[in-house]
């Protein structure tokens, strides 16, 4: 399996060792990091980066997002970026853990409701167990791969809908498929099947 663990490259000057426990807690849980820079960054030079550079590290990181089963993020420094990939990992329907200390609660995150996101307090004294349950409660979340055959004119309908919405075209047959598995007719017929 494989995990995306990112935090802010400024949270290194306060919060190193609590990246560097959460890097080797997922490992130990056997998981696969694809990216170590959450805890190898130089949080001053990080942010000194040419355009270029700052266009290759968006690139790879939505690359290694795209890759993971997982992506876990440490939010105890505020940090527009690690919403942005909150978001759209969640976008993507991936499973989410937000870890943070006890005094740096995330509150905008709170207010999402998606049972694929965990936002979850640590200490440095419980990491292991926390990441523990925190990756197989996640893996529980994980979409199953589905694929099927469609006409060319779905096919192009599709690629419109993606274009205009701005969302996957899988993600736009998950959210017809959940809506219509929420009508009562579809409910009753769960319940009878049950």
């Amino acid at each position: 399996m494989k995990a995306f663990f990112t935090g802010s490259p400024r949270a290194l000057r306060d919060h190193a060792r609590e990246h560097e426990l959460i890097f080797e807690a997922i490992s130990r849980c056997g998981f696969t990091h694809l990216s170590d820079l959450v805890i190898k960054a130089d949080p001053v030079a990080f942010y000194e980066k040419t355009n270029d550079e700052v266009f290759r590290h968006y690139k790879d990181t939505i690359e290694c997002l795209k890759k993971a089963d997982v992506l876990i993020a440490e939010v105890s420094l505020h940090s527009m970026s690690m919403g942005y990939l909150v978001e759209k990992a969640l976008g993507m329907g991936k499973p989410v853990i937000v870890l943070h200390l006890e005094k740096f609660t995330p509150f905008f995150f709170t207010g999402i409701d998606n049972e694929k996101l965990q936002i979850i307090t640590y200490d440095q004294l419980d990491v292991f167990e926390v990441v523990k349950n925190a990756l197989e409660y996640a893996l529980t979340k994980q979409d199953i791969r589905f694929n099927f055959f469609i006409s060319p004119g779905i096919a192009q309908f599709l690629d419109l809908v993606a274009r205009v919405k701005k969302v996957p075209r899988s993600v736009y047959l998950r959210t017809l498929i959940e809506r219509d598995m929420q009508t009562p007719e579809m409910k009753d017929l769960v319940h009878s099947e049950l």
